[in-house]
């Protein structure tokens, strides 16, 4: 279904974009950096973002999906570090401390329940990567 594939790489990159975006005005900026990063062509994602196609070549739904797994990987990482540097300050029992470590562990709990039929092997990764921060986070190894 090349509609489904299409809005599939269209919500996976516009959330990469979010969280590549510095500002207002650095649209086209970002979206360089992903291309260059991720070796993907600048044309395909701007086409991606200002007209849709009808349908995507699977190499690059692949990156694009690939590019989002690792954007989500390092938000964990950077929520488990203002998680620690949080509890450090205001205690292990303080709300937004708990409210970090649910979303840690919710994160690691919706890689089990993806697609099956999806194959995409960097989100498993993030649900490992998960539990291991959550794990450092709490002194256990």
């Amino acid at each position: 279904m090349p509609d489904a594939d299409v809005m599939r790489a269209r919500s996976a990159f516009d959330e990469v974009l979010r969280f590549e975006l510095r500002g207002p005005g650095d649209t086209a900026n970002a979206m360089r950096r992903i291309a260059t990063r991720e070796r993907i062509p600048f044309g395909k994602l701007w086409a991606l973002r200002y007209r849709p196609p009808k349908e995507i070549a699977s190499h690059i739904l692949a990156r694009i999906e690939a590019a989002h797994a690792a954007a989500r990987l390092r938000q964990l990482e950077r929520l488990a570090h203002d998680v620690e540097v949080t509890a450090s300050i205001a205690g292990a029992s303080h709300p937004a401390v708990r409210e970090g470590e649910a979303l840690l562990r919710s994160a690691g709990r919706a890689a089990e329940v993806a697609d099956p039929r999806v194959a995409c092997p960097a989100v498993h990764p993030v649900q490992a990567h998960a539990a291991v921060l959550i794990g450092q986070f709490r002194g256990q190894s």
